[in-house]
């Protein structure tokens, strides 16, 4: 009996000291915006009741209200919906991209919610590479992203909008991504080039989509952008 005793003490002593598992390793991000970009240049979508009575959801533009930064001709841009798309209405999803030399816009694409997973809900990105579409350097880009309810009545349109400028690396920039290794998002982060801090890890996450640690500095990312939503949505998941 003592010896039953005493081999479950050792046991539960056993359990009681095994170390915790380690948490995710997280990287910090710190963003410094362009000391002389635009400020009140992005338009959030916030959503509401549009024809038939019919709540739209939530939709941003993922960028920090400023003329953000890309070192990239060909970047990616990156939108989040809070929600699905009302299953009662059939709602469209657009999004443009306007040069503000031409008035035809550059880019202009869209598709019908239903057809996509969770009906448009979570966080997007668009390949301007895969669209064929560059930038030019030193432009301001606006580019928006639309849920339409009704096409034949626009003013319904939910509409989230913001800009995007390319330039290119200067030299100092150059050599510190190249010491920065496989992962350069804090350096863009850094050095204030926030699509290219945004796709770089957007593109780890793709990679390894149950990463909590790097969603988290996802999240902490778009939270210094003031994309609070957004923010929130990916720490949930």
């Amino acid at each position: 009996m003592k010896a039953t005793i005493l081999v479950a003490l050792i046991t539960a002593t056993a359990f009681a000291q095994e170390p915790a598992a380690p948490k995710p390793k997280r990287t910090l991000l710190k963003y410094t915006p362009p000391p002389s970009s635009a400020t009140g240049v992005r338009t959030d979508g916030d959503g509401g009741s549009r024809t038939g009575g019919a709540k739209l959801p939530t939709l941003l533009v993922l960028t920090p209200d400023h003329v953000a930064m890309t070192t990239q001709a060909q970047p990616s841009l990156f939108w989040f919906q809070s929600g699905p798309a009302p299953k009662d209405v059939a709602v469209r999803f657009e999004l443009t991209l306007v040069d503000p030399k031409s008035p035809k816009p550059l880019l202009k694409v869209g598709t019908a919610l239903a057809e996509q997973k969770d009906g448009g809900a979570g966080i997007h990105r668009i390949q301007l590479a895969r669209q064929k579409i560059s930038l030019e350097p030193g432009v301001a880009y606006k580019w928006s992203v639309a849920l339409v309810p009704d096409a034949k009545n626009r003013s319904q349109d939910l509409v989230a909008s913001g800009v995007v400028q390319m330039m290119p690396p200067t030299p100092e920039l150059s050599a510190e991504l190249e010491k920065a290794g496989a992962d350069k998002s804090a350096t863009y982060a850094a050095k204030g080039v926030w699509y290219d801090a945004l796709s770089s890890l957007s593109d780890q996450i793709d990679a390894a989509p149950k990463d909590a640690a790097l969603r988290a500095t996802r999240a902490d990312l778009l939270q210094q952008a003031g994309l609070k939503t957004a923010a929130e949505f990916e720490r949930k998941k």
